[in-house]
């Protein structure tokens, strides 16, 4: 009988397992499922190369905050290519993968709303939900995939969503990764946010009180009425353009904390110990702890010197660059593979 609890270290955790077949290439293939609401999403579903081992474990690639592609990119701007590279590691691993382009970006541009009314409920935090969580099912009923070997790994904003879909119950992910994911409601982290920013930027003890209290009256208004309030100030209208009010109105009220308690399956939470949008000490020790409750294989592993992006980085360096951190790629593969093989189940025990 062998238990591990979660682990929560700056050196890398050592898996001791037989890892899943080793692929010399991924194959990918273009795919077209219905999201919520009837929308149409394009991603790409990409399989390790080896017939024989089919139907593959899988995993469904969720990405972050934003304009961000399926492969983790807001192009021309920031390239990260994190979802891609996950995808192609993982596949090396024997396990395959889908992630996809958001409701109405790239590849599904064509169905975003003109009429304001509309883009602001085609927007809405459940439907990004619910658009993982039919991606979710759709995984699972693909021929090349067993249905039963099938988790979520979600990035920051993606890592919400994840923990969405097992705390409403509808779908049971077999396993839960998150990658730089918020351990506390939204609001707090957009104030640490804010509040960062403003200190790189020089900004006076007064010019930061302004903008945060700004912030708190504007999330405030925000959850009681889900309206953005006309009178956003310049600097924080980037983040809270008019037609988000119902996104951020269930969005800030959202626990990742809660959901990850009442989720019942194995989790892994990834994070760098450089990350400059989600806290190592606020975010990623709240979730660390709930998992040392747990006797289930859960684990947790903080990266030293690792952006949020997941990528080696000096302090206060965004790390949009470079590949996957080895420590994190071989944390991430090697718990997988474990709590998809076939064995898995015995070994738990």
């Amino acid at each position: 009988m062998h238990r591990v609890s979660a682990v929560v270290s700056s050196l890398l955790f050592l898996v001791l397992s037989v890892p899943l077949a080793v692929s010399a290439a991924p194959v990918e293939r273009f795919v077209m499922f219905e999201g919520a609401g009837g929308a149409t999403l394009a991603g790409l579903l990409t399989l390790p190369d080896d017939d024989d081992e089919a139907p593959f474990p899988a995993m469904l690639l969720l990405q972050g905050s934003g304009p961000t592609d399926r492969d983790g990119n807001q192009l021309p701007e920031v390239r990260t290519n994190l979802l891609r590279q996950l995808a192609r590691n993982l596949a090396d691993a024997g396990i395959a993968t889908l992630r996809y382009d958001k409701r109405g970006m790239h590849a599904n541009a064509k169905e975003l709303p003109q009429d304001f009314d509309a883009l602001r409920a085609f927007v809405a935090w459940e439907n990004f939900v619910g658009d993982a969580e039919r991606a979710y099912r759709w995984l699972a009923a693909d021929s090349s995939i067993d249905g039963e070997r099938v988790g979520i790994a979600g990035h920051s904003e993606g890592g919400l969503i994840a923990l969405s879909i097992a705390q409403q119950g509808g779908s049971s992910p077999k396993v839960l990764v998150l990658l730089s994911t918020p351990g506390r409601p939204f609001g707090a982290v957009i104030a640490d946010q804010l509040t960062g920013l403003m200190e790189r930027q020089g900004a006076t003890d007064a010019q930061q009180a302004e903008i945060l209290s700004a912030d708190q009256r504007i999330r405030a208004a925000v959850v009681a009425t889900g309206e953005i309030p006309d009178d956003v100030p310049p600097g924080l209208q980037p983040i809270y353009p008019q037609y988000l009010g119902r996104y951020y109105q269930s969005l800030l009220q959202f626990d990742p904390a809660k959901a990850l308690e009442l989720y019942d399956g194995p989790s892994l939470v990834l994070a760098g110990g450089n990350d400059l949008q989600v806290s190592p000490e606020r975010d990623f020790r709240p979730l660390s702890a709930i998992l040392l409750a747990k006797d289930n294989g859960s684990a947790a592993f903080i990266a030293p010197g690792v952006s949020h992006n997941l990528k080696l980085a000096a302090p206060g360096e965004s790390g949009f660059e470079g590949l996957i951190d080895a420590g994190i790629d071989a944390e991430l593969n090697g718990w997988l593979s474990q709590m998809l093989n076939d064995e898995s189940a015995a070994f738990w025990k």
